[in-house]
């Protein structure tokens, strides 16, 4: 059975390792459909039209940059990326819209711990979504390495791991 997991990063290392931990899931056994939100709390509200217009297009380029990347390296463990959107503003009403449609079996985010301005401007995203989701979450921050604990190829899937265990006996 396909899982359906919603992805929500950024273009900071807390985005990688969110994209990490699917790739890490992947290899071993996880598979499903990913939904990939890029997202970034970008407001130029004093800009020129003509600039505005040249601002958005540079950080839409860089968004699906990563975002393309991101998908061909989950593409690459074995899932499948069904949907990615590009959203600039309040992100936690789009996932929580998104998540009452789509039914998802997990939420997996890596997007960067805001400071006390930024959340009374834009909320704090994480708040809003694990607590107004029945979603299980994860979310993901850099410096913690797998590879310390386990290489790929050892890891398995909780359900091949106890039926080795189960055979075993």
């Amino acid at each position: 059975m396909n899982s359906r997991v919603i992805l929500v990063i950024d273009d900071t290392e807390y985005g990688e390792a969110a994209v990490e931990t699917l790739e890490f899931l992947g290899r071993a056994g996880f598979r499903g459909e990913i939904y990939i939100f890029y997202g970034s709390h970008v407001v130029y509200p004093l800009l020129s039209a003509e600039r505005e217009v040249r601002v958005f297009t540079r950080l839409r380029l860089k968004a699906s940059q990563i975002a393309d990347t991101s998908k061909k390296r989950l593409e690459n463990v074995g899932f499948k990326v069904r949907q990615v959107k590009i959203l600039f503003g309040p992100l936690s009403e789009e996932v929580l819209k998104f998540e009452e449609i789509l039914k998802p079996d997990l939420i997996v985010f890596g997007m960067r711990r805001r400071g006390l301005i930024e959340r009374v401007l834009h909320g704090d995203l994480y708040k809003e979504v694990v607590f107004n989701t029945r979603t299980p979450t994860i979310v993901c921050k850099p410096g913690f390495r797998r590879e310390e604990y386990c290489t790929y190829g050892e890891s398995k899937c909780i359900m091949c791991e106890l039926k080795a265990l189960k055979e075993a006996d």
